[in-house]
């Protein structure tokens, strides 16, 4: 089990230092000086090996006309390209596609970063896959996800084309494993991304210029901005009028005062792109028990759902309609800090990744963490593993739900969940009930993306808002693993999980080489996030729902209306 004893930390308050020494800091970084971050020697080495995003748009300049001409080649030859990667190397890419879309004339682009067996499914059944290129996205060569993607479309386009690697694309790190088969396999293309960008920082790299390429945006107006952001981030710029040093100080200082809950709210045009900050805040800074807790896709609510340790950033496009300026005013007159952007237009969404890299950078100076690691996100990795292993010797998964009589549902708790009986019912409401109000639930879906389970969770969590004023989060599995997940483990113990899966193996969808099913990976990996939150004694309970998912759903929301209905009566 893993220490539940903080390690000390050397914590800064911005507004107690000089403007002097506030540039100070800001020029180490720039100049990715990681003694700002640590004086351990071994550890400065580590974090100055991911400092490479810091002049990252210049380096990515001459690639411009490799990445137009790539995308000419493309264009003639495919209908449809599947970005396969997780976390870093997939939600920047997810917001291009669904801010932007593909241009008229550009092949369809989709992003895969889920185990998901329907998920899977859909690319076959709706891609030609003679006319579909796969990019194969993964900084360490051997994501698990990714790589099982690449393993099993390779064999399904074997199936219909005598050259498949003219099919697949590598986008990873030089001298990686799928670099090397990229090689060896005669890939169509292998584009090697600098090695100094950790994956979370890498918007601006490959991760996000090929896949903008490949949908036929205009990458060099990302890289303008994103330059643009860049100056006005000089350390020669008067502190107060420098975007990323006050939105850093903002998020810091108000931290300092209890307000941990970073809730981001957006134009519903660039909602998709409150997922990439989302990881960003999260995996930078939630780790050694503290850390920002980065609140996405809740429905606005009145300042009286909202507890006090929140915190508000609003990013907005001008010239479009403001659906929030009546919730804007109502939260500045509740006495909430409240901070709105606004962008000119999309493509500045490269300044945007700019600044927030920057602001979290110097959040970690601030909070006394290394915002470049992650250092729990091992420990589910690990638990898959294992229970995978169980799986290969034994046919089966080591784990027997009880069975619940009222939504009909297997269940399992654990964390510090005690109640006398084994009751769906009873470990729900100590779940609920004894969350401190600064505390908040996530809610981890192992299902499909799907826009009718997005809203049956939606409002699950404006119950759960409403009945104790605690902040809430939704993370699809195992997404949320490559995002969120170091901080349910490393962040601070104030979160309450539940993990939700479902029955729908398909015995076809058998991984090559591996003698497991999509289902298979995606069920071990729940599981074992599952014992790895409690192992660590943090709350969750895991609900095994039927293959009639969406109706059990149904039924489990109204139970959990139930419950707070009667219990807003006994109080």
């Amino acid at each position: 089990m893993k220490s539940t004893e903080a390690k000390p930390r050397k914590l800064i308050r911005p507004s107690k230092l000089s403007e002097d020494q506030k540039k100070e800091i800001l020029r180490k970084i720039l100049e990715k000086d990681p003694s700002v971050y640590t004086k351990d020697q071994e550890l400065q080495e580590k974090i100055a090996a991911r400092l490479g995003w810091v002049d990252v748009p210049q380096r990515m300049r001459p690639q411009v006309p490799l990445l137009r001409e790539f995308a000419a080649q493309v264009k003639e030859r495919f209908d449809h390209v599947v970005h396969c990667g997780m976390g870093g190397s997939s939600l920047f890419p997810l917001a291009l596609t669904k801010i932007f879309g593909s241009q008229p004339g550009w092949p369809e682009f989709r992003v895969l970063d889920t185990t998901d067996p329907e998920e899977i499914a859909k690319i076959e059944e709706e891609c030609d896959l003679k006319r579909t290129l796969f990019i194969i996205a993964s900084k360490s060569g051997t994501t698990v996800e990714t790589v099982s993607h690449y393993r099993y479309f390779w064999e399904k386009v074997g199936a219909v084309s005598d050259a498949p690697g003219e099919h697949f694309v590598a986008l990873t790190d030089e001298g990686t494993p799928l670099h090397r088969e990229a090689e060896e396999r005669s890939f169509l293309k292998v584009f090697l991304n600098p090695q100094d960008v950790g994956g979370r920082y890498a918007a601006l790299t490959f991760v996000g210029l090929l896949p903008a390429a490949l949908m036929g945006l205009e990458i060099e107006k990302f890289l303008d901005t994103a330059e643009e952001m860049q100056a006005t981030c000089s350390p020669d710029i008067p502190w107060e009028y420098n975007p990323a040093a006050w939105l850093s100080e903002y998020i810091a200082e108000r931290f300092f005062l209890g307000q941990d809950k970073l809730t981001i709210m957006a134009d519903p045009l660039l909602r998709p792109f409150t997922l990439w900050i989302e990881q960003l805040v999260a995996e930078s800074l939630g780790k050694e028990f503290t850390g920002v807790i980065p609140i996405v896709g809740e429905s606005p609510g009145s300042p009286t759902v909202y507890g006090p340790d929140r915190i508000f950033v609003y990013l907005g496009l001008r010239g479009r309609q403001d659906l929030y300026q009546r919730l804007f005013s109502d939260l500045r007159e509740a006495g909430f800090p409240l901070k709105p952007y606004w962008l000119e237009d999309r493509y500045e969404l490269g300044a945007e990744c700019y600044r927030w890299e920057l602001a979290i950078a110097l959040c970690g100076v601030w909070l006394g963490l290394n915002p470049f690691d992650e250092p729990d996100v091992i420990r589910a990795k690990k638990k898959t593993r294992e229970v995978l292993e169980t799986f290969k010797q034994t046919g089966s998964f080591p784990v027997e739900f009880y069975l619940d009589d009222d939504v009909k549902v297997g269940f399992l708790y654990a964390g510090g969940l005690r109640v006398q009986y084994p009751r769906l019912r009873a470990a729900v409401k100590k779940f609920m009930y004894e969350t401190p109000p600064w505390g908040y639930f996530a809610f981890l879906p192992y299902l499909p993306y799907d826009p009718e389970i997005e809203e049956l969770f939606t409002d699950l969590r404006t119950l759960f808002r409403g009945r104790r004023q605690c902040s809430t989060i939704l993370g699809f599995g195992p997404r949320y693993l490559h995002s969120t997940g170091q901080l349910f483990k490393g962040g601070p113990r104030s979160g309450r999980f539940i993990i939700f899966t479902r029955k729908g193996r398909r015995e076809e969808q058998v991984i090559p080489g591996e003698g497991y099913t999509f289902w298979d990976l995606q069920f071990a990996q729940a599981y074992g996030d599952f014992q790895a939150l409690s192992e660590d004694e943090r709350p969750v309970i895991h609900i095994h729902l039927s293959e009639d998912y969406k109706e059990d759903l149904k039924r489990f929301y109204n139970f959990m209306e139930e419950i707070t209905r009667l219990s807003d009566t006994e109080e």
